[in-house]
């Protein structure tokens, strides 16, 4: 890694998956207005989902943090990133819809959204602070950079567009730029196997990111449901 930043190297292993997703139906339908609205509705419900288990994920990371300026630096930009989704997209489209809380609540973890989650929270848990750091970041740096392309494109739909500026707001931009600089400051002079289990793990969780947009679109769902049949428990 000498000579070269952290986050270069990180951002050089996903190429592949990046160009995807950015060509991908879903994200694509955001400016063009092809996506249906119904599957943004299902996404939106199941990102409020993946938000709060990813909240939970952050906080285990920061546990682990070297010291205690970097444990506040994580948890601080990750809430301010939290928050601008939170009040400026999640709470704004439920009343915008007339979804109440009760309706995410009572809504099951998708496939995807289960196994993304449950594999940043396994990261977390049993990782190191490098390595659980890698895994969460593409939540907030990928979604940024998704932001950025797409404002440049625009958008008719004014729910869409409001997506889009969520995420390539100054606002959002600041605490994501935060955890990529912890990144810069932590990860310089990796070495392998730590270097390539880093490495790993932030591509790993951009694949998610892909599978996440990706399932939404194709509205896939259980083959059956998660309640245990018979006797309510």
């Amino acid at each position: 890694m000498q000579g070269t930043r952290p986050r270069d190297l990180l951002w050089s292993s996903i190429p592949d998956v990046y160009a995807a997703i950015i060509a991908h139906p879903f994200v694509r339908g955001l400016t063009d207005g092809s996506l249906p609205m119904e599957r943004f509705k299902d996404y939106i419900v199941q990102d409020a989902l993946y938000l709060s288990r990813f909240s939970r994920a952050v906080a285990l990371v920061g546990a682990k943090a070297p010291d205690d300026e970097s444990s506040v630096t994580l948890l601080e930009n990750a809430v301010g990133a939290l928050k601008v989704e939170r009040a400026s997209l999640h709470e704004f489209l439920m009343r915008e819809w007339g979804i109440g809380s009760e309706v995410v609540a009572s809504a099951e973890l998708s496939p995807v959204n289960l196994a993304y989650t449950s594999y940043l929270l396994a990261v977390a848990a049993t990782g190191s602070f490098e390595e659980g750091l890698a895994a969460i970041l593409p939540c907030f740096w990928v979604y940024y950079e998704v932001g950025k392309e797409l404002v440049r494109r625009g958008s008719n739909v004014p729910v869409y567009r409001r997506w889009i500026e969520t995420y390539s707001s100054p606002e959002y931009e600041r605490a994501v730029m935060g955890v990529v600089e912890l990144a810069d400051e932590h990860l310089k002079g990796l070495e392998d196997p730590w270097l390539k289990s880093v490495l790993r793990h932030f591509r790993t969780s951009t694949i998610y990111e892909y599978l996440f947009w990706d399932e939404a679109y194709r509205g896939w769902r259980w083959p059956f449901t998660l309640r245990p049949l018979g006797e309510a428990l």
